[in-house]
């Protein structure tokens, strides 16, 4: 299966600039975490998330070893599993967990939604979250939510009858949430924009609260009662008929440059964070993804972590319970998954841009990328290395002409596109 042209154009477009992945897509090209995914699913999303359990995992892989695109591959199983995901993307030169406060923002402001099926763009924010949510059990045909049919309908009194009678942690965040929806329904749209500062951990004004006040939410969010309130979200996105939500931080590039006294707070929340998950986060899956350099320079420096995070052998479908997910450990060699991968790409390649390829020549050339990749030894991984050179090296056949690549001259656009991808790290995040 291949996507649309429009989808197609939109992969190389982000694979030439800079190796990583499209957020959507992925499964078109996806090769070698198969057995990784489907042991997630069966131990995990499928079973034991279900029934309100909830689970810790640590994704480690060098700099473009594909941990984001290993992050995207579990979220479009969760979401065939109807979990809510939250994809926590942060600056490069910051960590939220030095305040439990932005540990809950960034949750809240990245969680997505998504129509299973749909190629239109996802969303990001909590309030888009609950609207989407909303439109569709009422099955609102236009933009707005004034359909009366729609408001009364059977499937919107039933959510809101739920979401009342769920036992939330928080009296504020529970008000809060259901303020939003009735806001929403009676077009009172002062409310919403308060309401939806609140729920995403912003600022609020002195007349927000003034106002949140009349409905019952008097809390404000702070670095106290955070996970308090992540821990009420969890349940509330049960209660409007999510199976769970899964978490996925994809930035633990950068807690190896914050440091000193901020470090340890990091760490200290972090691990909170984990202990939270065993028994605190109903139906939630957290994912942290770091570098190697994380487990052997930040972790060994904080005993309580390390005892949380170390672990003597990876997960797998055979070990479901170690907190460690390798990405050095997939379900081929490097050289049957690199060749598999640009197999995978050739063919999009050809729809993206109406035109065929020679197999017979750019078979080899696959081939010969893939050797000059695993043969590199740079700080960027070889799978982005690989992926980078061969998406350019395409482009330029495609106006000059196919022609054979020989070893030489694939060594050296590897090293090219390394040298460029550093540079380009540089100025947003450490390379490994």
């Amino acid at each position: 299966m291949l996507p649309d042209p429009r989808l197609a154009r939109q992969i190389f477009e982000v694979l030439g600039q800079s190796g990583t992945p499209l957020g959507k897509g992925v499964s078109y090209y996806n090769v070698g975490n198969d057995s990784l995914v489907n042991a997630l699913d069966s131990h995990y999303l499928g079973s034991y998330l279900a029934d309100g359990g909830a689970v810790f995992k640590l994704v480690v892989g060098d700099y473009g070893s594909g941990k984001s695109h290993f992050l995207y591959c579990v979220r479009d199983r969760a979401w065939e599993r109807n979990f809510a995901v939250s994809k926590v993307d942060l600056s490069p030169k910051e960590s939220p967990y030095d305040d439990q406060r932005r540990v809950y923002a960034a949750v809240a402001s990245s969680i997505i939604w998504h129509e299973l099926g749909s190629m239109d763009e996802d969303e990001r924010g909590l309030s888009r979250f609950l609207q989407g949510t909303l439109r569709r059990n009422g099955r609102w045909a236009g933009a707005g939510f004034d359909d009366s049919d729609a408001t009364e309908s059977p499937e919107v009194r039933a959510l809101l009858q739920t979401l009342a009678m769920t036992p939330v942690d928080s009296l504020s965040f529970h008000k809060a949430i259901q303020g939003y929806f009735n806001a929403l329904l009676r077009g009172q749209e002062l409310r919403m924009e308060s309401l939806e500062r609140w729920l995403h951990g912003e600022e609020v004004t002195p007349e927000d609260m003034r106002d949140l006040r009349s409905i019952g939410v008097t809390e404000k969010i702070n670095k106290n009662n955070a996970f308090k309130m992540l821990r009420s979200l969890c349940q509330v996105v049960r209660a409007l008929g999510y199976t769970g939500l899964a978490l996925l931080f994809d930035e633990g590039d950068r807690m190896l440059s914050v440091g000193g006294r901020s470090e340890k707070i990091a760490t200290d929340n972090l691990r909170e964070v984990i202990d939270r998950c065993r028994e605190d986060l109903p139906g939630a899956l957290f994912m942290y993804a770091v570098p190697p350099a994380f487990l052997t320079d930040i972790v060994p420096k904080y005993p309580a972590l390390q005892q949380r995070v170390q672990a003597p052998n990876y997960f797998s479908r055979s070990n479901p319970f170690s907190p460690q997910i390798n990405l050095d450990r997939l379900d081929m060699p490097d050289e049957q998954l690199l060749n598999s991968i640009g197999s995978r790409l050739l063919a999009i390649f050809e729809v993206a841009y109406d035109l065929h390829l020679s197999a017979d020549l750019q078979t080899p050339n696959i081939e010969v990328f893939s050797e000059a990749a695993r043969n590199s030894y740079l700080a960027i991984s070889h799978r982005r290395l690989f992926i980078k050179a061969l998406v350019t090296e395409w482009y330029r056949q495609k106006e000059e002409g196919e022609q054979a690549v020989t070893a030489d001259y694939a060594a050296a656009a590897i090293r090219g596109q390394s040298e460029a991808l550093e540079a380009f790290a540089d100025t947003q995040q450490r390379p490994y």
